[in-house]
């Protein structure tokens, strides 16, 4: 596995590729509300009326259209990488040479498939609020260029929120007051670690506390009154960047090196590269050599979990993932 950069830097290819993803997760909420929903100017959409009050008339849509979308972005790029005629030859780009059981799929298919339901009831829960508001503007076009820059800028301005929920899962390793991380770790994160060897249906297998705080970052950008389609381009961007992130594929993948680390390291890269929280934050590791200088005050393996087990922190589960061929 190549050495995964800390930052990427403002200007660089790598960087510029998060505005592409950005513009493609907002082209594809667009998509949503001006097509699939449709109506006078996207009016169709629930946020727009509908949605005042809490009916499944129009929840049940928004749910359909997204276990829809789920298994066709992210169960056809895993059924390309892994089960086509061409997994064969593009298995020289797999960034960990084994490969995942179907055990594992089954597992993470599910899981993904219960964080869409989660997804959906942040989405619910932003129309019902756009609905019940005059202050949201109706158009894009009564703010184009706030909607714009917004809309380019999603995969740069919602990984703070990531950063915060993502490391305060995992252990603190504290000594003078109680370790929540390990608590939340236990209960709830270390369900979407037992994928160590990830795929597109691993981005979002997690437990349904993890997948809803993980898709509220669309919360975040709520208080700039923007059209709906910006908060909704969040939402897509969390799952389907998680979904091609975790793909475990260097080419044609998009397979993420800095959070490849993260899985099989475990104690590191709680954010990602182009928002360098890591590296401001001293979390960021190119390799496994990297964990120990981390954590140079407690005991660390190679992989990082092997230090757990010795300083008390044996709550990694595996179960699926020791399954993998």
């Amino acid at each position: 596995m190549p050495i995964a950069k800390p930052n990427l830097g403002l200007i660089s290819y790598e960087n510029l590729g998060s505005f592409f993803a950005a513009g493609r997760s907002f082209a594809m909420a667009y998509f949503c509300v001006y097509v699939i929903h449709g109506g006078e100017d996207g009016f169709g959409y629930p946020a727009f009326g509908a949605a005042k009050t809490y009916s499944l008339d129009w929840i049940l849509p928004l749910l359909l259209r997204n276990l829809l979308a789920t298994w066709l972005i992210a169960g056809s790029w895993d059924y390309f990488l892994y089960f086509s005629r061409a997994s064969e030859k593009l298995h020289k780009f797999k960034k960990n040479p084994a490969m995942p059981s179907l055990a594992q799929f089954k597992h993470d298919s599910f899981m993904t498939t219960i964080a869409t339901f989660c997804g959906t009831a942040v989405e619910a829960f932003i129309c019902h609020l756009y609905a019940n508001s005059s202050r949201f503007p109706a158009t894009i076009a009564e703010n184009p260029y706030l909607t714009f820059l917004l809309a380019i800028t999603t995969t740069h301005w919602r990984i703070p929120q990531f950063y915060m929920i993502h490391r305060g899962m995992h252990p603190w390793k504290t000594k003078y007051f109680p370790d929540v991380g390990k608590f939340l770790y236990r209960h709830v994160h270390s369900l979407h670690h037992k994928s160590h060897n990830p795929t597109a249906f691993s981005g979002t297998s997690m437990h349904p506390v993890e997948a809803t705080a993980y898709y509220m970052a669309a919360f975040c950008i709520l208080p700039f009154n923007v059209h709906v389609t910006v908060p909704l381009g969040c939402i897509i961007d969390c799952a389907v960047g998680a979904w091609i992130g975790h793909d475990g594929y260097s080419s044609p993948g998009g397979g993420d090196d800095f959070h490849q680390v993260h899985h099989s390291c475990f104690d590191c890269n709680y954010g990602a590269q182009h928002i360098p929280l890591d590296q401001l934050f001293g979390t960021a590791a190119g390799s496994k050599a990297d964990i120990k200088k981390i954590w140079r005050k407690h005991k660390v393996g190679d992989s990082g979990e092997a230090g757990n087990k010795g300083s008390g922190y044996s709550t990694h589960d595996q179960s699926v993932g020791k399954k993998v061929a």
